[in-house]
């Protein structure tokens, strides 16, 4: 027996009683563990046992590897209200707990990522912009992903400063010199690019606060789509129901808008 740290990435029901906990841990990668017990209304494990919680606790890895880690006795939680609050930042925090959890093989050393995946909760339970935070592991999660477009120059001509465009061509920027290289580049402005060069090297812990136009964010994300959807055909589930919850309440926005300006 030991103690193992992790966050929970999801949790499913196992058999009447059970629970398997799919967590990210901090030394043995990703891992699925049992909960005996935990679905029993008596269980102090069904309770505690929530996604996107940081916990410790004693269990153990699986056994050469395979097959399933077993949960015992938890020793420390921490849950984040906000997200258990919020719909909108609980969805961006399962969003990346599953970019996470199918970038990677099972028992990868990520401690790396555990340690990222917990500053971006902290952030999303601080009330930084749930989107922002969830672009920057959009975009960090290309280099494993096998894609890493290059943000930092111009491959022609190795520029980095100056006036740049995404090109899935050249998979990543280029200079304003050699759009007509491109025909299919996606013309974003200038602010789109700089952040998308920004959040592929920040670290979350320079971020204290986050002030970005809504025209700007559609835009990132507009460029984050395109590269999942075209180039790694990756799309989590949170991902399709984040985009069908700001339809909802887009359709909510113009509806109370034309109802005003019937009343007028």
């Amino acid at each position: 027996m030991t103690v193992i740290n992790g966050i929970i990435l999801s949790t499913r029901q196992y058999k009447d009683n059970d629970l398997l906990v799919r967590i990210l841990t901090e030394t043995g990668g990703l891992r699925t563990f049992l909960a005996r017990g935990a679905k029993k209304p008596k269980s102090a494990l069904g309770s505690a046992l929530q996604p996107h919680a940081v916990l410790s606790f004693e269990g153990a890895f699986p056994k050469n590897n395979q097959g399933l880690g077993y949960i015992n006795d938890i020793q420390t939680i921490k849950i984040y209200q906000r997200l258990i609050d919020d719909i909108e930042v609980n969805a961006y925090a399962a969003l990346i707990a599953s970019l996470i959890d199918q970038t990677f093989e099972e028992g990868e050393q990520l401690t790396r990522w555990y340690n990222q995946f917990v500053l971006g909760l902290q952030k999303l339970d601080e009330g930084m912009d749930p989107q922002i935070i969830a672009n920057i592991f959009e975009i960090q999660l290309l280099v494993p992903l096998g894609v890493a477009p290059n943000w930092r120059q111009d491959p022609i001509s190795g520029e980095s400063v100056g006036q740049f465009d995404y090109s899935e061509k050249y998979n990543g920027i280029i200079s304003d010199k050699h759009y007509d290289l491109d025909d299919h580049r996606l013309m974003l402005d200038q602010k789109t690019v700089f952040y998308l060069r920004q959040f592929s090297i920040i670290d979350l812990r320079q971020i204290n606060q986050i002030n970005i136009s809504e025209t700007t964010k559609r835009g990132l994300q507009r460029v984050i789509d395109h590269i999942y959807d075209n180039q790694i055909g990756l799309k989590p589930k949170a991902k399709t129901f984040i985009e069908q919850m700001h339809a909802w309440q887009n359709t909510l926005i113009n509806f109370r808008q034309n109802g005003e300006g019937k009343s007028e």
